[in-house]
């Protein structure tokens, strides 16, 4: 195929770029404004997901019309194409992720804690800033992105923007990491030559490639043998899953909330031999030790306190090299929908757009085309993949993530939070949660959605954890879910942490009635359970849309509830016109609907890869 991309708008993007990056980061960081109607809807009949793998096929469907929307940002060359279409719009925020570079600590000589400082030294950030995002990107060091609100990117003493080789090498001198006069590259300590491979999956160079040889470059600047290698996605992402053998990988992450405990949960010792965890092979006490006070905080300041510890040492240890935390762009048609709505964590292509979106001339109905691509349509088991863009439109939980990624009320109308300290009945160092239901949530099937099934649904995790439900992961201290009124649930957890409310409030409702045992899927089918795949196999869901069409690697259909709690016909709940007040980790002591705050997993020691495949999604970056 011929290349769509005009190499003569090269000019106009350096212009821009030079524009972009004299704006401030912290402009970025605005709070989104949320409509205080932000649950009411679908407006539109139907969501259509068709595959497109093929970028260039991506952007010719939607310059033609053929979709309304692309999942995946848009790399800078193909901006001044979209920006020039009359019927298209760009929407352009700071990416709540960023491209990097992991390096295998566990591994001689990137085991040395100065070798990797060295090589973070070395790097050229803003070299990639320029050359490979023509500035639709900044510098950033803290493994923790820019826009979550612990991250202490602003604060840390010194940083790794500009290439500084002089001083990576004066560390790898003082380490005796010696040049070898024959092969003028440098030997590990104990006197054996040594190379450095950095790997990135993708097909297309012009973003992973270009950032893996800058990473080269910075190795050559310090005389380290080096080279870059492609090699397919799924082979790394199994090698760092297993813990097997590499040395640099580039990829990327798009963290999906403000779950600081699980982003962080990627460095923790305790996971170093556990698959899908801690691919960098990080060991640190000092680490473990501001990590589990880290869990088992309640205050805001605590956190805080905390998170910022754990930045500065990570920042000293350099397990992995944030290279770039990119502007996200997303290009959508502008002729037929209007109402299209800003997300920290989806951008303009996400749940709440789809939700509240409609046609321009006020009419309801359509149908909405979305180009995605096959690896983001392979399972509709939320357990297995709980985070695909269907699973967002299809299930319900207590309460949504809003655009500025803080709880909003779902199918919970109010929370109270208890301790001993607020109630005597309350064993000590327990914390129990009271949620309010809104009381017209219905399953698909047209069965009421009750306290019974919000019940029903932790019990369920924990009692399928014995059979490798890893979505259990952060309720394995949970003692009680119970019902003492139809829409009443109360949780309780042995413990008391900021994040217990959080751990609740995201999680997937499932129907009673279809889990059940013995005539339900039971708790041993949680991992076989295969919806849409397997006729017979029953797919009761309660979100605003319903699963009514699908071709495996071709496309998926959702078609309105119009029994969804929200509808727009129905009479809406007062929680949806009511902003909720800020929550930032304080005992609750009255009946309110919360917001903000980090977002978390509990402290638990677990196989499996439940909390990281909550945080964020791994890209194939092109």
């Amino acid at each position: 195929m011929v290349p769509i991309f005009d190499r003569r708008t090269n000019a106009y993007i350096l212009v821009l770029a030079f524009i972009l990056m004299a704006i401030s980061p912290a402009l970025t960081a605005d709070a989104v404004n949320i409509p205080s109607d932000l649950n009411t809807g679908p407006y539109v009949d139907k969501v259509v997901f068709k595959v497109i793998d093929d970028f260039d096929q991506k952007i010719l469907s939607l310059l033609s019309g053929d979709i309304e929307f692309d999942t995946h940002f848009n790399t800078p060359d193909i901006i001044p194409v979209l920006i020039e279409h009359p019927d298209i719009s760009v929407y352009t925020a700071l990416r709540y992720g960023y491209g990097h570079i992991t390096i295998n600590c566990g591994k001689y000589p990137l085991n040395i804690t100065g070798f990797r400082k060295a090589f973070a030294y070395a790097f050229d950030k803003t070299r990639v800033t320029i050359d490979v995002w023509k500035g639709y990107a900044q510098n950033h060091d803290s493994l923790l992105p820019y826009l979550n609100e612990f991250c202490i990117e602003d604060q840390l003493p010194y940083h790794y923007y500009l290439a500084q080789p002089e001083l990576g090498n004066q560390i790898l001198d003082d380490l005796e990491f010696d040049v070898d006069p024959v092969s003028g590259f440098r030997n590990a300590p104990d006197g054996t030559p040594f190379k450095v491979i950095i790997e990135y999956a993708s097909s297309r160079y012009e973003i992973a490639g270009a950032s893996a040889q800058i990473g080269v470059d910075a190795l050559l600047s310090l005389h380290v043998n080096a080279e870059i290698c492609q090699t397919s996605f799924w082979d790394i992402y199994t090698r760092l899953d297993n813990h097997e053998d590499y040395d640099m990988v580039f990829y990327a992450f798009n963290f999906l909330s403000n779950e600081i405990d699980a982003m962080l949960s990627e460095y923790w010792s305790k996971f170093i031999d556990v698959p899908s965890f801690n691919p960098c092979n990080f060991k640190n006490q000092t680490f473990d030790s501001w990590y589990n006070r880290l869990l088992y905080s309640t205050s805001y300041e605590e956190i805080l306190e905390a998170a910022s510890a754990i930045q500065l040492i990570l920042h000293e240890n350099v397990p992995r090299l944030v290279v770039y935390n990119n502007m996200f762009m997303a290009g959508y048609r502008n002729d037929v929908y209007t109402g299209h709505i800003e997300d920290k964590r989806h951008y303009v292509v996400g749940p709440w757009t789809f939700r509240k979106i409609q046609k321009i001339d006020g009419n309801t109905g359509g149908t909405v085309k979305v180009g995605i691509e096959s690896s983001q349509l392979w399972s509709f088991n939320i357990f297995v993949d709980p985070y695909t863009p269907t699973s967002l439109l299809l299930w319900s939980s207590l309460y949504s993530m809003d655009p500025n990624l803080n709880p909003w009320p779902y199918l919970a109308k109010s929370c109270i939070k208890e301790t001993h300290a607020e109630n005597r009945a309350v064993p000590d160092g327990h914390s129990r949660f009271t949620f309010d239901l809104i009381e017209n949530a219905t399953w698909s099937d047209g069965t009421p959605l009750t306290a019974d099934d919000v019940a029903f649904t932790f019990n369920y995790l924990v009692e399928s954890s014995v059979y490798g439900n890893l979505a259990a992961a952060p309720f394995f201290e949970l003692v009680a879910a119970y019902t003492p009124r139809p829409f009443r649930v109360v949780i309780e957890f042995s413990t008391d942490s900021y994040w217990h409310f959080y751990n609740i409030a995201y999680t997937r409702i499932i129907p009673k009635h279809i889990f059940s045992e013995p005539d339900g899927i039971g708790y041993r089918k949680w991992g076989y359970w295969n919806p849409v795949f397997d006729p017979k196999e029953p797919y009761i869901t309660s979100g605003p849309f319903n699963l009514t069409d699908f071709e495996t690697g071709d496309f998926c259909e959702l078609s309105v509830n119009r029994d969804f709690c929200y509808f727009p016909n129905l009479n809406m709940s007062t929680t949806s016109e009511t902003t909720p007040t800020t929550y930032h980790g304080e005992p609750f002591n009255v009946s309110l609907a919360i917001t903000g705050g980090a977002v978390g997993a509990a402290a638990v020691i677990l196989v499996g890869g439940f909390i990281l495949q909550k945080q964020r999604i791994l890209n194939l970056e092109r």
